[in-house]
């Protein structure tokens, strides 16, 4: 593998370009990068596509590209600066294409819409419908309600090791749940996103994760992390 060095990236790059050349310039594959940085490659594989729409979340594409851009040695500040710009840009790009299209799909809908629309049919078809709806709901919120929610710990894998003081829990569970870091609350934002920094004792510490809604059973995940001595 090669030692890594700072690049000059020239300017007008995407940050996707940043990280697929400053990669393939270090002669690293993305196995290489997701052994070293836990990243799914399909992930990776998003950052330097520029996919932003293909990740998680917010939160999940700020804390990647801060990772990836310490691992390939590039300045993550200024990264995250040129992902915010892009950010911008790229909705203002967007808007127009997106009014087109949805104008676009109104006109074709409602014209198939007028065609097999008639008074005999619509009036079976909303009977049933709305019995449909009714049995859908009820299935949903009774699941809902008894099934445990699910946690998604994205970052850092089980039964690692380290000699960091302390570590971010990176993850995501159900919006509204009530979740729990070795009986510590937890804050959640909308999605459900959440990271926590947990301080590390010397030795193995086992992190307990657990997740419960008001009338559910609780989800629990178990982390084994490694704190090792500096020599």
């Amino acid at each position: 593998m090669a030692s890594w060095q700072r690049k000059k990236i020239s300017k007008g790059q995407t940050i996707a370009d940043r990280f697929k050349k400053t990669r393939l310039e270090q002669d690293l594959s993305l196995t290489d990068v997701h052994q070293a940085t836990k990243i799914q490659i399909k992930y990776l594989e998003a950052l330097e596509d520029g996919d932003y729409q293909a990740l998680p979340g917010e939160i999940y594409i700020r804390t990647w590209i801060k990772i990836y851009s310490e691992f390939l040695n590039l300045p993550k500040h200024e990264l995250l600066a040129d992902y915010k710009l892009e950010k911008i840009i790229r909705a203002k790009t967007d808007q127009p294409e997106k009014v087109s299209k949805q104008t676009s799909s109104k006109f074709s809908f409602k014209k198939r819409l007028m065609k097999i629309l008639r008074p005999y049919f619509l009036k079976r078809a909303a009977i049933v419908l709305i019995l449909l709806i009714f049995l859908s709901y009820l299935a949903w919120e009774i699941n809902n309600i008894v099934s445990p929610p699910f946690i998604n710990i994205t970052d850092p894998a089980n039964n690692i090791k380290t000699i960091d003081s302390s570590i971010d829990i990176i993850g995501q569970t159900e919006p509204e749940v009530q979740l729990m870091i070795n009986n510590e609350l937890v804050l959640l934002d909308k999605q459900g996103y959440f990271i926590e920094n947990i301080n590390l004792s010397p030795g193995l510490n086992k992190l307990q994760i657990s997740a419960k809604k008001k009338h559910s059973r609780a989800q629990v995940v178990e982390l084994k992390i490694l704190r090792e001595t500096a020599e």
